[in-house]
């Protein structure tokens, strides 16, 4: 019985939350998954779609008639969504909100990583003091608030402007260096770490949005050096050590800065990425079984994963472009399974 067989004979019906259709996936193959979407909402958020009468006996009329128990897929997780689960006796294929909050906060994070490569930082106030001595030191610096989606808690700072960030916010500063980017998605499961090959990430693209450090896209493969692919993979296979110590578990993703051929661990996005779908098609476009698979798994029957080279296989190519608004949210969403650009350090977009 391979994977995909073996979800569809789970006594289980996925429900995956849905509050933006550019972050919707398809799996028809799956015969107990669910996309659950509303678009009339007065908030995008998974634990209000969540608790809306609507969703809840939709839930409760599929698993009647199925006589299934109910898993709820959330894209990120929530202390709502924890409730509800636990109210109801759902399943929750999430790790708890908590340590989502943990992995996300940018100002915790690096005590997290103390012990894998990351750049230089100092963690202090905004503050004109603070801000003039970095940038005596740096020239230019990027200063990163407690939370943010798509690059909005991110800011070059260049002199101190109190309409910037709010004058005593704590920060992460680190120095405004030239180089790249790049991500991974993995999944931790129960029998071992499965990880991508690295993704070149399409950044700042003034075509595409008007945020320097909003993510508006990404590409398989990264076309980055041998040298720089394997140190990505040390790094993750490292950090994976962390999220065992913390009783982490399923999909993840990963960002990394390249300056100087060296590559620093950024973030960590303890969830659900922004590039699952269109990188779960990639994958059962190549055969290979999809990471989503093993995510979705690891909260309801874990299984040992098979041996393979997913990390090598040539065969994971795809590129996509998402075209963002002032506030960051996904207006235009293209992708494509080729490549969209041949160089890694200095992005030419053939689309």
């Amino acid at each position: 019985m391979n994977t995909e067989q073996l979800i569809n004979s789970l006594p289980v019906d996925f429900f995956f939350l849905v509050v933006d259709q550019n972050l919707d996936i398809k799996l028809p193959q799956l015969k107990n998954f669910y996309s659950i979407y509303n678009p009339n909402l007065s908030q995008k958020n998974s634990g209000y779609l969540l608790s809306q009468p609507s969703t809840t006996n939709f839930i409760k009329k599929t698993t009647k008639k199925s006589g299934h128990q109910a898993a709820i897929v959330p894209f990120k997780p929530s202390a709502k969504i924890d409730l509800i689960c636990k109210q109801n006796n759902w399943l929750r294929i999430s790790n708890p909100a908590p340590l989502n909050r943990l992995l996300e906060d940018k100002i915790k994070f690096p005590s997290i990583i103390k012990n894998i490569p990351q750049l230089p930082f100092t963690i202090a106030p905004y503050t004109k003091q603070n801000v003039d001595k970095l940038i005596k030191k740096y020239t230019n610096i990027v200063a990163q608030t407690h939370f943010g989606w798509a690059g909005n808690s991110t800011k070059l700072i260049t002199k101190y402007d109190p309409t910037i960030i709010p004058p005593n916010s704590i920060c992460k500063f680190t120095p405004h260096l030239r180089g790249y980017s790049l991500l991974n998605n993995c999944c931790l499961t129960t029998n071992g770490l499965i990880q991508s090959p690295p993704a070149l990430q399409f950044t700042g693209l003034p075509q595409y949005t008007t945020n320097p450090f909003a993510t508006v896209g990404r590409q398989w493969p990264s076309m980055a050096p041998q040298k720089i692919i394997n140190q990505v993979k040390n790094i993750t296979t490292d950090f994976a050590k962390i999220l065992i110590k913390i009783k982490y578990k399923g999909f993840f993703g990963l960002d990394f800065f390249i300056t100087q051929n060296k590559v620093y661990l950024l973030e960590c996005n303890p969830r659900l990425t922004a590039s699952f779908a269109f990188y779960t098609n990639i994958e059962i476009k190549a055969k290979i079984t999809p990471l989503f698979y093993y995510h979705l798994l690891e909260f309801t029957n874990p299984t040992v994963p098979p041996k393979e080279n997913r990390f090598n296989n040539k065969q994971i190519i795809g590129s996509e472009l998402t075209k963002r608004d002032e506030s960051g949210v996904i207006i235009k969403k293209i992708n494509d399974y080729k490549i969209f650009s041949n160089t890694y350090n200095k992005i030419k977009l053939n689309v």
